[in-house]
């Protein structure tokens, strides 16, 4: 039997580009280098994507003038758990990985553009952008 997973409504769209990015700054300094390489302006959204458990904090921006949406969400979180444990040491703290995409373990981000209309030189300028992130 072969189970589906929904991620949210609002990511199984069909009008979307999904940029998946490797790198391993922080969330907040990967929207800010992002931000100043591609021209964005990614804000932290007040509700984080609590769809899953752990939430995700998410990077968005609505892009009037290219009538864009922009997404950016990291793929990994790393949580600590609090392990009961009945040896010499009463309790122990694991760290957990989680992930936003399961099945994609090596990227760090996602970057979605949201568009009606075909915007793939904002797709390719955007590539150029991020590759130039040092």
């Amino acid at each position: 039997m072969v189970s589906t997973h929904r991620i949210a409504a609002d990511w199984d769209e069909d009008n979307f580009k999904l940029i998946a990015l490797h790198c391993n700054l922080s969330d907040y300094a990967m929207a800010y280098h992002i931000n100043r390489a591609a021209h964005l302006k990614l804000e932290r959204r007040r509700e984080d994507l609590e769809d899953s458990d752990p939430v995700f904090p998410v990077f968005e921006w609505e892009d009037t003038v290219n009538d864009c949406h922009w997404t950016l969400v990291q793929n990994m979180i790393k949580k600590e758990q609090m392990v009961v444990d009945q040896g010499l040491f009463g309790e122990n703290v694991t760290i957990e990985n989680h992930y936003f995409l399961e099945d994609y373990r090596e990227v760090d981000y996602f970057l979605k553009i949201e568009s009606e209309q075909d915007h793939s030189n904002i797709v390719e300028s955007t590539l150029a952008a991020c590759h130039s992130i040092k």
